[in-house]
């Protein structure tokens, strides 16, 4: 079954450009991941350090790998400090 993910994520201001190019270069290396169906980033209008991506995964096994690799172990590391709140992540199927 497919996995659709949203995960949003909050950068303490004063680091919100640092996160933004972090989650960037995710999007680039996630997208190469051969089960990585979608993987979109998008940045809140109202509040610059609000971001949000929307994932869909080719299943449970490669969202598992996914979060394995290391650009998100890396991105783990900085969201310790440099980010307002723990994301939030969602996982939802198409209904």
């Amino acid at each position: 079954m497919k996995i659709h993910l949203i995960a949003i994520i909050k950068s303490k201001p004063e680091h919100t450009e640092e996160v933004k190019d972090k989650l960037q270069g995710m999007v680039m290396h996630s997208r190469q991941e051969k089960a990585c169906l979608q993987y979109d980033l998008h940045q809140d209008l109202e509040d610059p350090s609000r971001f949000t991506f929307y994932e869909i995964w080719q299943d449970e096994a490669a969202l598992s790998l996914h979060n394995e690799q290391p650009y998100i172990k890396d991105f783990q590391a900085l969201a310790e400090t440099k980010l307002q709140d723990a994301p939030l992540i969602y996982k939802t199927k198409l209904i």
